[in-house]
């Protein structure tokens, strides 16, 4: 399987087209957005929307299934909080009960400069195929340069088999920087 990493340079993104993009509507859904840990009324519905990552294509290599929980999240949050780190969430809220359809996680420095992280961006199967990792990602990125304006740019990583993230990230204007190989042997 290849990795193929993306960077987003922020000096030279015309931000206007993609606020423009995050203005609007798609029907049934509504975005939000937190710093760190998850708000708790939105909890229980984070830990479940992160199973939009199980199917991600990942080719001939298993890397498993992560079971999350609200320890695991906890968790990962203050690992990113413990290495001086920000972590900001943008997520899809489906309108018609208040869950969660997706979310896009975004890593940035403590000291707001260099280069940002995008963690994972997934939105649950029966939420695909209405723009919403493009929405939720478009809302990432303005907020990442509104909030740290001293930012270089964003990072990202897809897998060579997931033409529907490498489709995004070339419209929101990630350019590719190199690739990697990973492979997998059984022992």
């Amino acid at each position: 399987m290849a990795l193929i990493y993306a960077r987003l340079p922020l000096a030279d993104t015309d931000l206007r087209p993609l606020a423009e993009a995050v203005q609007k509507p798609h029907a049934g859904y509504r975005l939000t957005a937190w710093e760190g840990m998850v708000p708790d009324g939105l909890a229980d519905t984070f830990v479940a929307s992160r199973r939009a990552m199980d199917d991600m294509p990942m080719g001939t290599v298993d890397y498993g299934t992560v079971v999350w929980d609200l320890d695991r999240v906890r968790a990962a949050v203050a690992a990113v909080a413990g290495r001086g780190e920000l972590l900001y969430t943008v997520a899809a809220i489906d309108e018609s009960d208040g869950s969660i359809a997706g979310f896009t996680e975004l890593v940035v420095p403590g000291s707001g400069t260099g280069d940002a992280q995008h963690y994972g961006t997934a939105v649950l199967p029966e939420h695909r195929g209405r723009g919403l990792a493009r929405w939720m990602k478009a809302a990432s990125i303005v907020q990442a340069r509104e909030r740290h304006p001293d930012l270089d740019g964003l990072l990202t990583d897809t897998a060579d088999n997931n033409p529907y993230m490498q489709r995004i990230n070339d419209e929101l204007g990630y350019l590719p920087t190199h690739t990697s190989h990973e492979y997998q042997l059984d022992l």
